[in-house]
């Protein structure tokens, strides 16, 4: 009974394999919606007012630098790229090829080199890998998202006119970050903000927030339902603090004009007070210096 048992383990194990091999062979030749399989791709920034990124398996770094072309390329042996372009939008999708999860200290990182003539839109999704966006010396855009299902992400030296992120699980850290709108949505992971500037609205689920305000010249919001809050804010400005703990110790080391604390609420004028910036935690410390 036992060998049985053993031999049909073995065959369910190959049937397996076998149909996830056919099943990305069929679904690319029939079903090409990810594009045409190319080795690189080169396109002139003035062609494309959208750049849509996508990996599966992969992580993905964007870099910023002085070039003439918008290039893409994977690094190793076991990724593959599709390049698609729909009207101004160019569509770059990297994947793992098959039975690469035996491969895992090798996997293969889709790099996408931008020149900082470019100034239009950006969108990076990755179903299970890291995201990196590495500004430089500065990168400026129209639009900034990146949204990872499992995986950290990465930001730095970016300015974008609206910027989103959304993580189910992993931590975003963002540096040097400046954005007239900014919506941030973790359900799992820390969210670390240094230096960053714009109407910020970020809300985690579960995981701590470490944000530095470089200037205080917009409306910003800070909501956690199970997590810390600590919020670093600029020596001078015009705005209004009002942090709120329903579970959790509230403590404040920065020099406001005006405080008032009551229980577990706080409220510190800076200036005229003109901006107003919401902390709300329902489980969790907040620490304002």
């Amino acid at each position: 009974m036992k060998p049985m048992f053993g031999k049909l383990l073995i065959t369910a194990g190959v049937l397996i394999c076998c149909l996830f091999l056919v099943k990305d062979v069929f679904a690319e030749r029939l079903f090409p919606l990810n594009g045409t399989e190319a080795e690189s791709a080169s396109v002139s920034p003035r062609e494309i007012s959208s750049l849509a990124v996508s990996s599966e398996q992969m992580d993905v770094k964007i870099i910023a630098e002085t070039r003439n072309d918008i290039a893409a390329h994977v690094t190793g042996q076991s990724g593959k790229l599709f390049v698609r372009s729909q009207g101004k939008t160019l569509n770059l999708t990297a994947k793992e090829k098959g039975f690469q999860f035996l491969n895992v200290f090798h996997r293969s990182i889709l790099i996408v080199r931008i020149p900082y003539e470019y100034k239009q839109d950006i969108t990076v999704r990755s179903s299970s890998g890291n995201i990196e966006v590495d500004g430089n010396r500065g990168l400026g855009l129209a639009h900034l998202g990146v949204r990872s299902s499992s995986g950290s992400m990465t930001l730095k030296k970016v300015r974008a006119e609206t910027f989103e992120a959304k993580g189910l699980s992993g931590h975003l850290i963002a540096s040097d970050l400046a954005a007239k709108t900014a919506n941030v949505r973790s359900s799992s992971g820390n969210v670390n903000l240094h230096h960053v500037a714009g109407a910020f609205n970020v809300l985690v689920t579960s995981g701590n927030v470490n944000a530095s305000l470089q200037e205080a010249n917009a409306p910003a919001s800070v909501r956690l339902t199970s997590g810390s809050a600590a919020i670093s804010l600029p020596k001078d400005g015009d705005f209004t603090v009002n942090a709120e703990s329903a579970s959790g110790n509230i403590k404040s080391s920065y020099s406001f004009d005006e405080t008032h604390q009551e229980g577990e609420r706080l409220t510190g004028v800076k200036g005229n007070g003109a901006q107003p910036i919401e902390i709300k935690v329902t489980s969790g410390n907040v620490a304002l210096q």
